[in-house]
């Protein structure tokens, strides 16, 4: 049987690769839109890690709109880690998916 603590881990792994997936919703909706004059500045194959930050103060309503719930997934995630004491080894903060 799974415990409370492992299924918040696991509810914390999840929240974790939905911002991931929004993210990269941000970043493919301002390099079509507001960046896209940057997609000449990359090669195929060049990469570059970009940060919330970067499309902070864009003028999209809708990367806005993620923005923000990028913010509020984070805060979260590092809520609920807080609460229960969870260390960052034991979830998936830093794997690229």
């Amino acid at each position: 049987m799974i415990t409370y603590r492992e299924q918040i881990i696991e509810t914390i792994n999840n929240l974790i690769e939905a911002r991931q997936i929004v993210f990269e919703q941000i970043i493919n909706l301002a390099m079509s839109d507001e960046l896209k004059h940057l997609q000449d500045a990359f090669d195929e194959g060049d990469v570059y890690s970009f940060s919330l930050k970067h499309f902070e103060n864009l003028e999209d309503e809708n990367i806005q709109n993620l923005v923000k719930l990028c913010q509020t997934n984070e805060q979260t995630i590092f809520s609920m880690m807080n609460t229960n004491g969870i260390k960052d080894e034991e979830v998936n903060l830093n794997e690229d998916n």
